[in-house]
């Protein structure tokens, strides 16, 4: 830094020009590198301004993935905006609580796999979390049951965003005052929703041959307009069949909309099973389980069975000091989900694996269950 020029140096860009490769997570397989231009960045800029994280500049903003993460493009927004902000080296629950008391930090964002280590954590009832006026979250569901804990903890500071790097961020927010209107009893299952579209971003859930969606019918999310990446780098026929020729990016995730535009992920297109001729959407099943007190987490995934083709598996993560059954979990089902949809059997493990992300990894705990087969569907 000493040794820099302090001469200005101007560059002239287009909208069209390369800005940054941005390497998805490989949550769904192999990494890619999203290309993200100069006129994506800027809209990107734009939706977080004009959106949910505006600032006088007086914020301090807790950054606590890595900032290659898509988290990581909030910095670009809150510098621009005057606002400080605070890098942790690593997540440590106890440590993060420390710093938002000491630091009086007003805004972060977490991915739901460290909300639900925050909740766990003793230290939460002691410390002082008065400044926080934004807790966002993303890039992988939270169960609305965690959701309502998170509430509590604390207080009305949540606000959820939905994106990904094809999209240079989020494109639909469940705002804090979505948050309270389900919380008031309004419309509680907005809590299971992802929100609806911001700023410039066309999004809608279309079927297969690109008509929108009515009523409760299952679609796929998909994304248009200036925020849409220009491809993966050096992979043009992956970047063909991401984009089709309308231009709307199909980002994989099927949901559902309602009148009012609020969107609601059912799953990715790549984790739904199929048993006995059913399609099962597994996030709906973990939503369920995710109620029950003992469940601290849960992954569904589809196992070979000769009968059903494949069958539905649930592996759970217990609370600290709980207990619970194979034939309980199944059992607190009964009266929650269709019976095709319940579990046919349970496993307990210690931890669940996650990305280098904090993103469960759905593919990891599916292979065991996989290896020695020359296919992966049954």
């Amino acid at each position: 830094m000493a040794q820099a020029s302090t001469e200005h140096i101007h560059i002239d860009l287009s909208p069209n020009d390369l800005a940054v490769l941005h390497y998805t997570s490989g949550s769904t397989g192999k990494l890619k590198a999203a290309m993200q231009t100069m006129g994506n960045r800027m809209t990107s800029l734009r939706k977080v301004i004009m959106g949910r994280m505006q600032s006088n500049g007086n914020d301090v903003m807790l950054l606590v993935g890595p900032i290659t993460h898509a988290s990581g493009m909030f910095i670009q927004a809150m510098l621009f905006q005057g606002v400080t902000i605070l890098l942790l080296d690593r997540f440590h629950p106890a440590e993060l609580l420390q710093a938002i008391e000491k630091h009086r930090v007003t805004m972060t964002f977490m991915v739901p796999a460290m909300i639900h280590a925050l909740l766990a954590e003793p230290s939460l009832k002691t410390c002082d979390l008065s400044s926080l006026r934004l807790l966002s979250y993303g890039a992988a569901p939270m169960s609305p049951a965690r959701i309502r804990e998170a509430w509590d903890a604390f207080g009305p500071v949540l606000a959820q965003g939905y994106g990904a790097g094809e999209t240079t961020g989020g494109v639909v927010s469940l705002s804090i005052a979505d948050h309270a209107r389900a919380i008031s009893g309004d419309k509680p299952e907005l809590l299971s929703s992802c929100g609806r579209a911001v700023c410039e971003s066309q999004v809608q859930v279309l079927d297969d041959v690109g008509n929108p969606v009515q009523g409760d019918a299952i679609g796929e999310i998909c994304v248009r307009g200036p925020d849409v990446f220009a491809g993966y780098w050096r992979a043009p026929e992956l970047s063909q069949e991401a984009v089709d020729p309308q231009g709307w990016l199909r980002t994989g995730d099927l949901a559902r909309i309602d009148r009012e535009g609020y969107i609601y992920i059912v799953d990715r297109r790549k984790a739904m099973l199929v048993s006995g001729g059913f399609n099962i959407y597994p996030s709906e099943i973990e939503a369920v389980l995710s109620q029950h007190p003992a469940v601290y987490e849960v992954c569904v995934v589809g196992v070979p069975d000769a009968h059903w083709g494949e069958a539905v598996k649930a592996v759970v993560v217990l609370r600290q000091g709980q207990q619970a059954s194979e034939d309980e979990v199944i059992a607190f089902c009964k009266d929650r989900l269709a019976d095709f949809k319940k579990p046919r059997s349970v496993d307990f493990v210690t931890e669940l694996p996650k990305n280098s992300n904090g993103k469960l990894s759905r593919k990891d705990v599916r292979e065991r269950y996989w290896q020695g087969r020359d296919r992966k569907v049954n």
